[in-house]
């Protein structure tokens, strides 16, 4: 069982019964999201505990994440969940984690305060939304939660810890694993672009699909979903190194593998290859999906392209074009026809359908990139 015990209002489900639960729960708050979405999102935090939502605006982005949370008991009143508003004047990271004032007093930023409240908790999953992350520079303001997320590593009592991310008057605190940020963003004249260094450290994933007169939720009589209390173990990663899963899945990793210096193949024509993080990752995310079964193999590497590779792709020269028409046949099964819909035989298809969405923008405007603004 996932919860470590019931309260008023909260009911049991099984491990297998998690993502088809957080599912239920939006759904019977009015808001519609694919199963599919969902199981990809809960499969990303697992893989890294930092995630980017990208959308155009009113598709409830935040929101996804606060219900996705509340959903297994993660609220501001459990002191699990926190929506921090990014500001465009964020230059460093004091106004997130904190600085020190004339009195020599260090001044705990946002993320300090529920970075302690995580290692208080240890068992429970937080969560924190950065809203509007990228109106200012992230790799600025979030430069140390980005490099001490790659300096984790397994202790000789098998603990998951990092390089100490913050010092308070207290004391210094790592970051905890049990703690998972997902930032939200918009693309428009008012926010910065992304630098590979974030792209390479999280899953990016889009939500645009919108359905306006899709009114079934409403008409439904069934009562609101309740909540349950979920413990960190369903979200933490069992993987920080590939080499803990090789022994055990071989056969999953070398096909992932193989299938990513294929893509490989293809990036070197703008120097956007993937490295040993991303495969890792990647590995990570499908080894995840493979034990739960929540999405065919297919479909969760199609959604692994479609976040760590893609975003990685923007120009405006014939090498892109080139590039983008590769990867089309490579994920479609047949060369991209301007126009023409993807096949229902493609192996990635939300993938080609993102390709072709991307050689439409280059072949409109002269310049093309994985986001929407």
């Amino acid at each position: 069982l996932l919860n470590g015990g019931k309260g008023n209002g909260e009911r049991e489900v099984t491990v297998e019964n998690l993502t088809l639960h957080i599912h239920s729960y939006l759904t019977s708050r009015g808001f519609l999201y694919s199963k599919e979405n969902i199981a990809n999102l809960y499969l990303s935090l697992r893989s890294k505990p930092f995630v980017i939502i990208s959308g155009i605006s009113g598709t409830g982005k935040t929101k996804i994440v606060q219900l996705f949370a509340e959903s297994v008991g993660a609220t501001e009143e459990s002191g699990q969940f926190r929506l921090i508003s990014v500001r465009p004047d964020w230059s460093d990271s004091s106004d997130l984690l904190g600085y020190k004032n004339l009195q020599d007093q260090f001044v705990e930023g946002q993320l300090t305060e529920i970075v302690k409240r995580a290692h208080e908790y240890p068992a429970l999953p937080h969560f924190v939304v950065l809203d509007e992350m990228n109106l200012a520079r992230v790799e600025y303001y979030l430069s140390e939660f980005l490099s001490i997320m790659e300096s984790r590593r397994v202790d000789e009592e098998g603990q998951v810890v990092s390089s100490p991310l913050v010092t308070t008057n207290d004391g210094a605190y790592s970051l905890p694993n049990n703690l998972y940020i997902i930032g939200t963003v918009n693309m428009d004249e008012t926010t910065h672009p992304f630098s590979k260094k974030v792209l390479d450290r999280a899953n990016t994933i889009e939500f645009n699909e919108i359905q306006l007169t899709n009114f079934a939720m409403f008409e439904e009589d069934g009562e609101e979903v309740a909540a349950v209390r979920v413990g960190n173990e369903q979200f933490e990663s069992k993987y920080l190194y590939l080499k803990q899963a090789y022994g055990d899945n071989k056969k999953l990793v070398q096909k992932v593998s193989k299938e990513l210096e294929k893509i490989n193949e293809q990036l070197q024509m703008i120097y956007a290859q993937v490295g040993y993080r991303v495969r890792d990752e990647i590995c990570f995310y499908m080894l995840y999906n493979d034990e739960m079964q929540l999405l065919t193999e297919d479909e969760a590497f199609d959604f692994c392209v479609m976040q760590k590779i893609l975003p990685r792709i923007s120009g405006a020269d014939s090498t892109v074009e080139d590039l983008l028409k590769n990867l089309y046949e490579q994920f479609a099964g047949e060369a991209y026809d301007n126009g023409k819909v993807v096949p229902e035989s493609a192996a990635y298809p939300r993938s080609a359908k993102k390709v072709a969405e991307m050689l439409n923008r280059l072949y409109k405007d002269g310049f093309t990139s994985f986001w929407v603004s």
